[in-house]
């Protein structure tokens, strides 16, 4: 159990590590010498932290920001941050000890490359801190509106997790060949429902052929067609006027003994040096995971497809994952305010991950199939629609800290588990 423990705590719940050995046992089975193999794993391990780096630097950056909003605005509810929901569920499943997370975990991958082996599709999900909170997340999910605890749970989570891993990035893959080509790639992430759902909003508002990365600004205006330059000025333009809005005394309590003009605008820019380097990882660990995933897709899995972490997307079309970020906040802040003016009794908070990973992996999307304005309608929408079916989720579920705030939580399995709760009160009045 210790070296099963270790595995689980140490290794999968670590992007690189995990990675790491995903393209060590892919160049074994491309019978790769040992130097090559060697300098493989180190680049793909060292691409994953550099990758890990920038999303740090961009859940820091963001984190603050949402939090002088919100209080500036007077707004509190249930947060849409994955690790905090994922921590409240734990407390939950851990005290009567409902379920083995990490025997569901392990039983549910093993489960997914078993269907990968042995039918058509050959979906291999590998983004596997997405995978511990995907198991919380369902697990927690099945027991709060079901009732079922015990073996029963354990093994509806992982068939529910297993199919989810497996067959739902298989859907979204087809809608992803605009962007990917033939690619063995697709997402491993809570974006797939809402994914498809977003391509196809896409394709009402605009065309593929107006790309977002396309677009030629004229004179000085051209200046914004360099990625940093306009990650910096955007974002340090809107963080420097949310921190004017909120004023001294709420931004003064994060900034220190910084002023809080000038703390504004560093949040902004430090958002602009996390998108660089985050990309300079994607580009580090892609260029080492497709040709040792062949190895996979040669000797272990015929024609195995990838299903990878969001960020690897964005290095497709950076200007769609900035527009595709920028009016995801405005649909979820618009959906916060239908909450309120509609009396919901849960306020839905955004919270960085679903705002920054989900928003911009959604622009990428949708402007592959609907061009710019294809980004700023459907991720629009789609933003409205994330906080308010998460809003309806964490109702269904009765959480009180935080809900998971991807968009496939707030359609796909705020529907399913909205279904079955109330399928089990009718049957237990």
């Amino acid at each position: 159990m210790q070296v099963l423990d270790f595995f689980i705590n140490q290794i999968f719940k670590t992007p690189a590590y995990f990675m790491g050995i995903i393209v060590l046992v892919g160049c074994l089975l491309r019978k790769m010498d040992a130097k090559s193999t060697l300098v493989s794993v180190i680049k793909t391990i060292v691409g994953m932290m550099i990758l890990s780096v920038g999303s740090g630097q961009l859940k820091v950056a963001s984190e603050a920001i949402i939090k002088i909003f919100t209080e500036s605005v007077g707004i509190r509810g249930v947060g849409t941050d994955m690790w905090t929901a994922t921590a409240e569920a734990l407390t939950v499943l851990e005290k009567d000890s409902l379920a083995n997370i990490g025997l569901i975990m392990i039983s549910a991958w093993l489960v997914n490359l078993l269907l990968a082996k042995f039918t058509p599709i050959k979906t291999i999900f590998l983004t596997g801190h997405v995978a511990y909170v995907d198991t919380v997340a369902l697990t927690f999910l099945i027991y709060a509106t079901t009732g079922l605890s015990g073996m029963a749970l354990t093994a509806t989570a992982v068939i529910v997790c297993a199919v989810y891993w497996w067959f739902f990035p298989y859907l979204l893959r087809k809608f992803l060949n605009p962007l990917l080509g033939d690619t063995p790639l697709t997402l491993g992430h809570n974006l797939c429902i809402s994914g498809i759902i977003t391509t196809q909003l896409a394709r009402l508002f605009g065309k593929k052929e107006d790309s977002a990365e396309n677009i030629d600004l004229p004179g000085w205006l051209s200046v914004f067609s360099d990625s940093v330059i306009s990650y910096s000025i955007i974002m340090g333009l809107i963080y420097l006027a949310i921190a004017v809005f909120a004023g001294p005394t709420i931004v003064g309590k994060y900034s220190g003994a910084t002023n809080y003009v000038l703390y504004g605008m560093n949040l902004g820019l430090t958002m602009a040096v996390g998108i660089f380097v985050l990309l300079s990882g994607v580009r580090m660990f892609l260029n080492e995971l497709l040709p040792a995933f062949k190895g996979f897709s040669d000797k272990l899995v015929p024609g195995a497809v990838a299903a990878v972490d969001s960020p690897i997307f964005w290095s497709y079309a950076p200007k769609a994952a900035l527009l595709g970020f920028i009016t995801t906040v405005a649909g979820q802040f618009t959906g916060v305010g239908l909450l309120i003016a509609l009396g919901s009794p849960i306020i839905a908070i955004p919270s960085v991950i679903p705002l920054f990973f989900g928003g911009s992996t959604l622009g990428v999307f949708a402007n592959s199939w609907g061009g710019w304005k294809g980004v700023i309608g459907a991720t629009f929408i789609m933003g409205i629609v994330t906080i308010c079916g998460s809003a309806g989720l964490a109702y269904v579920s009765n959480v009180q800290i935080a809900i998971w705030g991807h968009s496939d939580w707030s359609t796909l399995w705020f529907g399913v588990f909205g279904v079955l709760k109330m399928f089990f009160q009718f049957f237990a009045a």
